[in-house]
């Protein structure tokens, strides 16, 4: 035990040392500071900081009461006995009522040793006891959670801090009335009223739990329990409670983005299946029609996003829902469930009425956009799968759309109807296109052909277009038309390009070094090439490489191409135009084109597309269409050659109206460079009768 400090009041200077002796003959280790006077009992509280205080009644100047009223204000916790003369009952009362330890009798010194150590326990018990209460109360304090007592009746005895804050009133107003009055709103007050009652009886003997909103909209899972205390007096229950709020709210906002779009607040692929698999059983049992799924895919929206950012993408697709919303009638499904699809399920009166609503429905969507001034027009493809019961699950019918989606991509079809053997055509797409990436890491697959462009008056040779072919260890010779869409959307065209840019630029050497006297040869430039960031050093490298001078070759970019970012491309197309290389437009017509930017784009032709070509003898409208152009194309101060010219009387009527050049199987079809050697040395090409392509 550590060393007792004891404060003694006493003013007999032989009392004081008979405690002493008194207490060592009981083996205490002690310190003693004897004082006489309030002064001297102040400054030992102070700096000796005493463990116990031991004071006689009656001191001159300064009794025992006045020290225990001293020692109540500055140290409370010090036990206080007091040791003197015969008190009398009276005041033996008086001194524990204003709150001394204990007291004794001078003539009974043997007992203060025993009175202390029991003055000491019970203050380190008090003072345990004291921290527990403390510990307990700052608990009740700061505790988030709700804590309410009651009586038998529901009547709230006590509320901590966080349960006055849910009920909106302070401790003192909440006290006495019922804890429903307090936490449930009025249509659950009689729930309430018996859940506590059941508790109370016993009839629910465990702690029971239970889900409720409180009267200011805070969602709270209250536990209830019985207080165990003495049988004989009446049940308490404590009731806590945990508010769930943000809980529940951060789960229904984790709902919320697993099964909407966010930019768009549609239901998500996840939510759009589940809503199916529901949509299409409430059907099942009625007849008379047929649920249809539609999924609609968005072109362009990439190179939006990355040319005039997010918020004018989202305006345009907020235009695109807009427009399927009109669409939407009772019970009709509509979700985005992909960056740039969207789907839609609906009823039908029978397969027969897909192609009347399809096209219907894409024609609106194929209608251009304004926003901030300027015209959009998104390309759209689409799938659509009918729902066919007992053969097919939701899933599949979600997953037969998309199908028939990929197909109409991969076709450049406006949309496909799902059918069979669209699995057994998407198998072998996903072949072709293994393929495809094997074969470019072998070079010596891919040959490239060279169709003449000619003057259309003379017939003199002014040029060639370059054409690759795909010699296919398993299917033979492929003409573009089958695998070129294929590596733009499996993203191989950059890779593709550059292979023929090197095919073409040895070729040309090879021609050059023969001594021939090599023409303009235009390459087809895909969107995805032309935004690449090494194509300007590719192209520069393989000239230089090849000894090829720049105005020898000629890069043929698509109208739609050309317009996806037009600004971007005036950049591009200055740069390439100032090493040398020539320039063109191809496809002209087909696509959306702005005449403000084409007169800004440093081209050096346009080429009319055979499109307009193919029924200009019998089509009023496409031999307008092509003599408006060619007229525009030399006001511009360009050249016009005309595509997919097959007879002699196209031509006359293309020369008539002024056009420049002619390519096409009249005068000669795609030839391997072998096969063009006599052409470049001739430098004229005779028309011929139209052969199948080679």
């Amino acid at each position: 035990m550590a060393l007792l400090r004891i404060l003694s009041l006493e003013d007999l200077p032989t009392d004081a040392e008979l405690m002493q002796h008194v207490l060592r003959h009981a083996g205490l280790e002690f310190e003693l500071r004897r004082v006489i006077d309030e002064a001297g009992f102040r400054d030992a509280l102070e700096s000796f900081r005493p463990d116990i205080i031991l004071a006689d009644y009656m001191v001159p100047g300064f009794n025992g009461m006045e020290a225990l009223a001293l020692r109540n204000e500055l140290r409370p916790a010090i036990p206080f006995l007091f040791v003197s003369g015969s008190l009398g009952e009276e005041r033996a009362v008086e001194t524990l009522v204003a709150g001394a330890t204990d007291y004794v009798i001078k003539d009974r010194m043997a007992r203060l040793p025993s009175a202390i150590l029991r003055a000491l326990e019970d203050a380190r018990l008090m003072a345990q006891m004291d921290a527990e209460r403390s510990l307990r109360q700052v608990i009740l304090e700061t505790v988030v959670g709700m804590i309410v007592t009651v009586d038998e009746h529901g009547v709230i005895l006590t509320a901590n801090p966080s349960a006055e804050r849910l009920a909106g009133s302070p401790d003192a107003a909440i006290t006495g009335r019922t804890f429903w009055d307090c936490y449930a709103p009025d249509e659950d007050i009689t729930s309430c009223k018996l859940k506590l009652a059941a508790i109370t009886r016993g009839v629910i003997d465990a702690e029971f739990s239970w889900r409720g909103v409180s009267r200011t909209g805070r969602t709270i899972v209250w536990t209830a329990a019985p207080l165990r205390g003495d049988p004989r007096t009446a049940t308490r229950l404590v009731l806590c409670g945990i508010d769930i709020t943000d809980q529940q709210q951060a789960q229904e906002k984790a709902y919320y983005l697993d099964h909407f779009d966010a930019a768009t607040g549609l239901p998500n692929r996840k939510l759009f299946l589940l809503q199916l698999q529901q949509y299409c059983a409430a059907k099942t049992t009625e007849t008379g029609t047929d649920i249809a799924a539609l999924m609609v895919c968005f072109d362009r929206t990439r190179e939006i996003h990355d040319s005039y950012g997010e918020e004018v993408l989202q305006q345009i697709l907020a235009e695109m829902v807009r427009r399927m919303r009109t669409w939407q009638v009772q019970r009709e499904l509509l979700a985005r469930t992909g960056e740039q699809s969207f789907s839609l399920a609906f009823e039908i009166a029978g397969e027969a009425e897909v192609d009347t609503v399809i096209p219907y429905i894409l024609k609106e969507l194929h209608e251009p956009v304004e926003i901030n001034g300027t015209s959009w027009v998104l390309p759209v493809h689409a799938g659509v799968a009918v729902f066919k019961r007992g053969h097919q699950t939701p899933d599949e019918l979600a997953l037969a759309a998309e199908a028939a989606l990929h197909d109409a991509q991969a076709r450049n079809l406006l949309y496909t109807c799902y059918h069979p053997r669209l699995a057994f055509r998407m198998r072998e797409r996903l072949q072709l296109e293994t393929e495809l990436h094997q074969a470019l890491q072998r070079p010596d697959q891919f040959a490239v052909y060279f169709q003449p462009q000619v003057d259309a008056r003379n017939h003199s040779l002014t040029g060639l277009e370059a054409l690759v072919r795909w010699r296919h260890p398993r299917l033979g010779l492929m003409l573009p038309g089958h695998f070129i869409p294929l590596a733009e959307m499996a993203g191989l065209m950059p890779q593709l390009g550059h292979l023929i840019l090197k095919a073409v630029c040895r070729q040309m050497r090879e021609w050059r070094t023969a001594g021939l006297t090599v023409p303009t040869v235009a390459i087809n430039i895909s969107a995805t090439e032309f935004a690449a960031p090494a194509l300007f050093d590719n192209i520069r490298a393989a000239l230089r490489e090849n000894e090829i001078p720049p105005e020898l070759l000629e890069l043929e970019l698509t109208e739609s191409a050309s317009m996806q970012n037009p600004d971007a491309t005036v950049t591009i197309m200055n740069r390439l135009h100032s090493l040398g290389i020539r320039l063109s437009i191809d496809d002209f017509g087909t696509g959306y084109s702005n005449l403000s930017y084409l007169k800004k784009f440093p081209v050096d032709r346009l080429k009319l597309d055979q499109a307009f070509v193919r029924d200009i003898l019998v089509d009023p409208d496409d031999l307008a269409i092509s003599q408006a152009v060619i007229a525009m194309a030399h006001q511009l101060r360009l050249e016009v050659v005309a595509e997919g010219v097959e007879a002699v009387e196209q031509l006359d009527l293309l020369v008539k109206a002024g056009c420049d050049g002619i390519q096409g199987y009249l005068f000669s079809i795609p030839l391997p460079g072998e096969s063009c050697v006599a052409l470049l040395r001739s430098g004229v090409v005779s028309p011929t009768t139209p052969v199948l392509p080679a």
